[in-house]
């Protein structure tokens, strides 16, 4: 049976050992380049098996490989990273100041041969069954993705369907890629089955 992305991932972490993991983890949680994960996620990621279900959840399948290996490249394991390359059959940076192009920051979830915005792909779904809309809203807010006037606007419609159509209608619309970027990432954290769901679809 072929390995799959994951498993690669897996014995780049296996292979790398305590101090270049620890090197490893720091470098993400030092990325700037959306989606970002946070550290919190990083810290409870404690062995191989986590790190890599971490990546892939963060990044899809395909866009885990590259920020690999854009890490990797960056604490100075590049042997790991071309075995990563060759293993994997992915194209690496030639530096980590150029590996921003390979994440599919603009297509978070696994379909890798869309183009069209995790956000944009479920527009309707998600203004039918996300819920906890104040909580979105508090971690959007917290990312400067919207501002505290929009905060208390759409916190004061009445329905959350009313509160999601708002949102994606007004900042997130306005905020483009970016506030795309940031709503996938909110929704990660307080409607993570219904975003599972809907990446799989």
């Amino acid at each position: 049976m072929a390995k799959s992305n994951k498993d690669h991932l897996q014995d780049i972490f296996d292979d790398l050992g305590a101090e270049d993991q620890r090197k490893f983890k720091s470098k993400l949680c030092d990325r700037r380049t959306e989606p970002r994960v946070r550290r919190a996620a990083v810290e409870k990621a404690v062995d191989s098996i986590d790190l890599a279900d971490l990546m892939v959840n963060a990044f899809t399948s395909t866009g885990a490989v590259a920020v690999t290996i854009e890490i990797l490249q960056a604490i100075g394991c590049n042997e790991p990273a071309q075995d990563l390359i060759k293993n994997t059959g992915q194209s690496g940076p030639s530096a980590p100041s150029t590996a921003a192009p390979h994440v599919p920051s603009p297509a978070p979830g696994p379909s890798a041969s869309s183009t069209e915005h995790f956000i944009d792909r479920n527009r309707v779904m998600l203004i039918k069954r996300v819920h906890n809309v104040d909580g979105i809203l508090d971690e959007l807010l917290q990312m400067r993705v919207i501002t505290d006037e929009d905060y208390s606007n759409i916190r004061a419609e009445k329905t959350s369907t009313i509160k999601m159509r708002e949102l994606l209608m007004g900042p997130i619309k306005s905020a483009g890629t970016r506030g795309k970027d940031g709503l996938y990432e909110a929704l990660k954290v307080i409607e993570p089955c219904l975003t599972e769901e809907l990446e799989h679809q």
